[in-house]
């Protein structure tokens, strides 16, 4: 299933789903990338690995659920009480968990990735071909060719100024939905704290 992607983090909405883990299941996939060994040049090879931390979590209405986290850093096992607090596009029709709360040995945290995966990035490609010929545009129609290089470089300077500004407004973006899951974790924990007390 694709994410939908966000501009704005005001497009974001969050839900919880609390209630006891049934079972906790940890995977991990290693990705191995490798390079080099032509023309006498040395070989690279590197790897990376992802850590899957799958829950089935009964809510206490009955209903259960299951949510995947990826390298979420915190360890969890059958019995634990647990908040997983959902990321939801305003146009989608599913959540992304994004937070966790386990309110049995007090460990929270956030999938960062999972935040940025819904944020709506400027395509790197369009970026690369802005990078280029932008300038080479901007040189031609502003700047007769004796001063062709000072018109090429503020071409240059303008769209990396442009392409920075993109990153930062989509950065800031990722940190106003991970500052959005950090909210809905202290309201569960609260919640909590008053289920607890009642019972």
């Amino acid at each position: 299933m694709a994410i939908a992607k966000v501009k704005s983090a005001d497009e974001i909405t969050y839900f919880t789903k609390s209630g006891t883990v049934l079972d906790g299941q940890n995977s991990s996939t290693t990705r191995v990338y490798g390079g080099g060994g032509q023309n006498n040049s040395p070989v690279h090879i590197s790897s990376s690995t992802t850590q899957h931390l799958h829950l089935f979590v009964r809510q206490d209405d009955g209903k259960e659920f299951d949510t995947t986290f990826d390298n979420i850093g915190v360890a969890v096992r059958a019995g634990h009480r647990v908040s997983v607090i959902f990321a939801m596009p305003k146009n989608d029709d599913g959540g992304y968990s994004t937070g966790l709360v386990v309110h049995d040995t007090g460990r929270t945290s956030i999938c960062r990735a999972t935040a940025n995966s819904l944020v709506k990035r400027f395509n790197e490609w369009l970026g690369l071909a802005m990078g280029i010929f932008l300038p080479f545009v901007i040189a031609a129609i502003f700047g007769d060719w004796s001063d062709w290089g000072y018109f090429w470089l503020f071409g240059v300077l303008l769209v990396s100024g442009y392409l920075f500004s993109r990153k930062l407004h989509s950065n800031s973006v990722r940190d106003a939905i991970v500052d959005g899951v950090q909210v809905e974790m202290n309201k569960a924990i609260e919640q909590e704290k008053a289920r607890a007390k009642a019972a």
